[in-house]
């Protein structure tokens, strides 16, 4: 939970400043845009977090198989 953590808070900023710079003629649009994507995650983040740390590791192993399919994806 804590490399999530701040996995997640290293990876906001720079993704928010990567699109910022990418979309130089419409920052205002850019951030919002940014910033409304990243909410439902923010938001949705501690129930699973919670539920792990209550439950132990059981359900951390839950995590492993979507990080497998998405390694698989990527190398593909």
């Amino acid at each position: 939970m804590f490399l999530i953590g701040t996995a997640a808070f290293m990876l906001n900023p720079a993704l928010c400043g990567r699109l910022l710079a990418i979309a130089a003629d419409a920052p205002a649009l850019a951030g919002a845009n940014t910033v409304s994507a990243f909410r439902p995650g923010i938001g949705i983040t501690p129930v699973p977090a919670a539920v792990s740390l209550a439950q132990g590791a059981a359900l951390a192993a839950a995590a492993v198989p979507p990080v497998l399919l998405d390694r698989a994806r990527r190398n593909r």
